[in-house]
């Protein structure tokens, strides 16, 4: 009787140790992630992209990676999101390199102008550089970079004057989207004003700058089709955008998990990326024609004018990246080649 009675304690043990590390094992295999960003919640960034990827994990993973999505600046500003998935603060975090300055130049090449023709040719090119460098990539070393991508190309849109050549531009007060598109405005002599985008629509409605150096997309996304009467295309620069994950959190997924999150990132999803940019291009510079904006593309015949105003820049990019030890003629040299055969 003694006997079975310890029989039965030892059932029961048993039973508890076995669901006990059952328990354990569903708790390590569980991930919830914080993905952070400083875009509308309505961006297709966040409606297309953040969430397609995070909605695929999901289903690829039976449930075990879910996912909340924290828009426009909701867990830190733009500057901070970089440090916010180092820290562990997010999980995920996506926002433009050049809002963290001196943080990250070498991807400041796409900055330049002329480079990237549309988003996606700008994240191909981008996510080509940062697999072929190490000294890109050593820039990035303290989180996990999914990836890299490029909004569509920045143009000129002014609000009471037409612009149809460098000389137009002096004098203007253009809001610039970081320090090195500061330089490119000042080469064109214009005067550069930082300011975050959603501050642009009040300042030129109520003529606090002229125009402002942006995407297409901006047009469409934060309505500035409204208060902008001219746009000038020349490609003048292309913003550089990050999706990293935090370090610690990514060893916490398996080596399947780890291969599914990889096979969803990457230039697969550098290049949908650019698509939702390209895309949302387009549709700005229709409602901007449609509310009667003039549209002036830069012809090759006048190309030389620009770059002959803006050689400078180029050159000085290439001094202070070789002055503090990067690579940088190598780079730009191989940024050029992209250029054509990722046309």
């Amino acid at each position: 009787m003694l006997r079975n009675h310890y029989l039965l304690i030892g059932f029961v043990w048993l039973f508890i140790l076995s669901a006990c590390s059952q328990g354990i094992a569903l708790t390590e295999s569980d991930h919830h992630l914080i993905i952070s960003h400083f875009l509308p919640g309505s961006h297709p960034i966040q409606t297309d992209i953040l969430k397609g990827i995070g909605d695929e994990w999901t289903e690829e993973s039976n449930n075990s990676i879910t996912y909340d999505l924290y828009p426009s600046n909701a867990l830190g500003n733009a500057g901070s999101q970089y440090d916010m998935a180092v820290t562990g603060e997010a999980d995920i975090a996506l926002s433009v390199h050049g809002y963290s300055p001196g943080r990250f130049p070498l991807v400041s090449i796409l900055e330049l102008p002329f480079f990237a023709e549309s988003a996606v040719h700008g994240s191909k090119i981008i996510e080509h550089l940062f697999n072929e460098f190490p000294s890109i990539q050593k820039q990035h070393d303290d989180s996990v970079p999914l990836f890299l991508f490029t909004a569509d190309p920045a143009q000129l849109v002014t609000k009471t004057k037409r612009i149809k050549s460098p000389e137009d531009v002096k004098g203007l007060r253009i809001r610039s989207p970081s320090p090195l598109a500061n330089e490119i405005l000042e080469a064109l002599g214009a005067v550069p004003v930082s300011m975050p985008m959603g501050d642009v629509y009040e300042s030129m409605e109520r003529g606090v700058i002229d125009g402002a150096m942006i995407p297409l997309e901006a047009l469409y996304n934060y309505n500035l089709h409204e208060v902008t009467n001219y746009i000038t295309i020349g490609n003048f620069s292309t913003t550089p955008f990050f999706a990293v994950m935090n370090k610690h959190k990514y060893e916490q997924f398996s080596k399947s998990e780890k291969s599914m999150i990889h096979e969803s990132t990457g230039l697969e999803a550098a290049i949908k990326s650019g698509q939702v940019f390209d895309q949302d291009g387009r549709k700005g510079r229709n409602l901007a024609e449609e509310s009667g904006a003039k549209v002036y593309e830069v012809d090759k015949n006048q190309i030389g004018e620009w770059n002959a105003a803006l050689k400078p820049v180029f050159e000085t990019w290439i001094e202070e990246m070789e002055k503090e030890g990067y690579p940088g003629r190598e780079i730009y040299r191989r940024a050029l080649e992209l250029k054509e055969e990722l046309r």
